[in-house]
């Protein structure tokens, strides 16, 4: 791998590379996730993975720690086939494999933990958005997942209709960086995301509560202010302001994450969410992720380029997500 993520090692090391030499490039960087996570429980219990009980495989699940289905499903297909594997070469005790009989939605499902997801796949955004009733509040979600922030949210915050350039996709962007300095920017964008942005200045009204308002409210809707501005304020009882500011945003995203019960969907975690998407498409189209796919990465997210292989962005960002061990978590080894 020329991204090397892989710290921990292998328990029974000779068994497990003899298991491994034959994956593809892809189908190994999952089976060696998993496969080092193992180590230290197999160290715990002084036995291979492939000698695991079903209480003890539950056990290393969970300590994988998966907040999607895919990965859940991911990890346990890794097990069940080298388990599998394992009885072809006679290395386990017996010939049970103790996930051919249970494995299935149910099962799977026991072991996510949406209380700290703080990456959201691709199809978990369209979810969210999908159920947002209005498009002054999913567009918020796409952009940011696309690469839309700016400092305080000034990036979409400035977004004026004139901004839009549906016949090329594109967006002109307008970054306060600071009281005295505006920094503009084009970028290219989704089809989707041009007609949610389209769609939402053209919103006239903001359904409260995402269209479930309180009964004790005498309208289900609020008047939004009017203005060239994509987002806009609605009008309760003050007066119109032409452009909204950062608690906007911040208002709706808190919102959006209360709705949908996962109180980590803030601003960082979307766009970081984007970040990894966009480094899924391009590892699978280059098989690789260095520096120059984390400085397009970069580029798009409008942060600071990469100077060199040691520098804040690399560390922290592999570190915490942009990595191949995420991808596949979160979007699966692929073929």
């Amino acid at each position: 791998m020329s991204n090397k993520i892989y710290e921990q090692g292998l328990f029974n090391e000779e068994q497990k590379n003899r298991f491994l030499k034959d994956l593809t490039q892809n189908t190994y960087a999952a089976y060696l996730r998993v496969l080092n996570r193992a180590k230290s429980l197999e160290e715990q219990l002084e036995k291979d993975l492939y000698d695991f009980n079903i209480y003890e495989i539950e056990k290393l699940i969970d300590y994988l720690n998966p907040n999607t289905l895919s990965s859940v499903t991911t990890s346990v297909s890794v097990i069940q086939n080298y388990i599998r594997w394992s009885i072809e070469q006679d290395l386990r005790g017996n010939n049970l494999n103790p996930l051919d009989a249970i494995v299935g939605d149910e099962f799977y499902r026991k072991f996510i933990d949406k209380s700290n997801k703080v990456i959201f796949s691709l199809s978990e955004i369209e979810d969210i958005t999908g159920g947002l009733v209005n498009f002054q509040d999913s567009a918020i979600v796409q952009a940011i997942f696309e690469g839309v922030m700016g400092k305080r949210y000034s990036e979409i915050l400035n977004l004026t209709i004139q901004d839009i350039d549906e016949e090329n996709n594109e967006l002109l962007l307008k970054n306060e960086v600071n009281e005295h300095e505006i920094v503009e920017r084009k970028l290219k964008v989704s089809p989707e995301l041009i007609k949610m942005l389209i769609k939402a200045a053209e919103e006239t009204e903001y359904y409260k509560n995402n269209g479930n308002p309180s009964v004790k409210v005498k309208s289900p809707t609020a008047n939004l202010s009017k203005s060239n501005y994509v987002f806009r304020n609605t009008l309760l009882n003050t007066k119109e302001i032409d452009r909204a500011d950062y608690f906007l945003v911040f208002r709706r995203l808190k919102k959006i994450a209360d709705w949908n019960e996962q109180p980590y969907l803030t601003g960082i975690n979307i766009r970081n969410s984007g970040m990894l998407y966009m480094a899924n498409l391009l590892y699978k189209n280059s098989q690789k992720l260095e520096k120059p796919e984390i400085d397009c990465i970069c580029e798009a997210f409008n942060i600071s380029k990469i100077k060199n292989s040691n520098d804040y962005h690399t560390t922290k960002f592999r570190k915490e997500f942009l990595n191949i061990d995420k991808i596949i978590e979160v979007y699966g080894a692929g073929e």
